[in-house]
């Protein structure tokens, strides 16, 4: 007999919309038809790795008022009368399931999740085809600060009398090339430190914890995924893993460190 709680599969990008507390949020009926399990199992693991889901950060469970106000404004759930509660898991808690599970529908499912519905609102925020390189971004950056110093030195200098001139254009011109220098470094220093992406030494800074970069590797290999290369000073260049590599692997969100960032 076929399992009552086992949905048709829908592809991420076509999941009902649910949204807690501010995220995006999948059922358990949502998370296992994806997957490619049953209800059962998703309890089941969550159960037998209890001490892996925390709460407000994997998982949202909803009772009480809470389930009653979300019957009324998300009727497509159709939440059974008799439900006494409902889990709702995030894009940290479909993960750990993704690896409990470990099969490639799961992974596979997990990562559209990640492109088409978790980060869906992020990725239609970003300004439309510019696909700017970090590099072009570090280049314009310098090119408007610099500008912006040469405006205001022409203010200054058209304040001064004809004497002070030249004196004055010489230490302007030495303050914007040391601004300019000021801002490279200040940019230079956040490649491979974004929401994006990131190194492991951009990540054991804001963690304190050591991380290895092989399994981060060995990840992007299974899934198809490749490493941005940045500049570093000690290296030349080093590799900078993506966010869903970086969740994946060690349950570390970018996002919770640059989330800001552009």
């Amino acid at each position: 007999m076929a399992d009552k709680t086992k949905l048709m599969p829908v592809a991420a990008r076509d999941l009902q919309i649910i949204e807690y507390r501010g995220q995006r949020v999948v059922t358990n009926e949502q998370l296992a038809a994806g997957y490619g399990t049953d209800v059962n199992n998703i309890q089941q693991n969550h159960k037998r790795n209890a001490d892996r889901f925390i709460e407000g950060k994997h998982y949202f469970k909803v009772g009480g008022n809470e389930l009653n106000n979300l019957r009324l404004t998300i009727s497509q759930l159709q939440i059974s009368p008799k439900t006494r509660s409902l889990m709702l898991w995030t894009e940290r808690g479909a993960a750990n399931h993704a690896k409990m599970l470990e099969t490639d529908q799961s992974w596979n499912y997990f990562n559209d999740l990640t492109e088409f519905y978790f980060s869906y609102r992020e990725a239609a925020a970003l300004p439309a085809p510019s696909e700017l390189s970090r590099l072009e971004i570090l280049r314009m950056a310098i090119e408007s600060e610099e500008g912006r110093l040469a405006e205001k030195y022409r203010a200054d200098e058209a304040e001064r009398t004809k004497a002070e001139i030249g004196s004055r254009r010489e230490a302007t011109a030495m303050a914007t090339a040391s601004a300019a220098v000021r801002k490279s470094k200040q940019l230079a220093e956040r490649l491979g430190e974004s929401e994006k992406h990131a190194t492991v030494k951009a990540v054991k800074q804001v963690t304190d914890i050591e991380y290895g970069w092989r399994p981060l590797k060995k990840w992007c290999q299974a899934n198809g995924l490749e490493p941005h290369k940045v500049v570093d000073a000690q290296f030349g260049f080093v590799r900078s893993w993506p966010r869903e590599a970086w969740l994946a692997v060690y349950d570390v969100d970018l996002t919770d460190y640059w989330g800001a960032q552009a």
